[in-house]
């Protein structure tokens, strides 16, 4: 759905299930390596509601199960 760049790394909407007011999102971060020298990317994967972070899973697959079953489990898909 969409894409956001910035200093800090890259977020990516991937899942919009508007009727149910969820998102997935991926977020890489630049994570500096200890000796100081360069940095090593993270990726998690953000489950979002109205914009409030609910769970944070660490692959895609994981996030959009989790959404799924708490979808369900508050009578959220119609």
């Amino acid at each position: 759905m969409g894409r956001a760049i910035s200093q800090d790394g890259t977020t990516v909407t991937y899942t919009d299930l508007r009727e149910t007011g969820l998102l997935i999102e991926s977020r890489k971060r630049h994570i500096p390596h200890a000796n100081g020298s360069g940095t090593w990317d993270h990726t998690s994967y953000w489950v979002l509601r109205d914009g409030k972070e609910l769970k944070e899973c660490y692959t895609l697959k994981a996030a959009k199960e989790w959404a799924g079953r708490y979808a369900i489990e508050r009578g959220l898909i119609p």
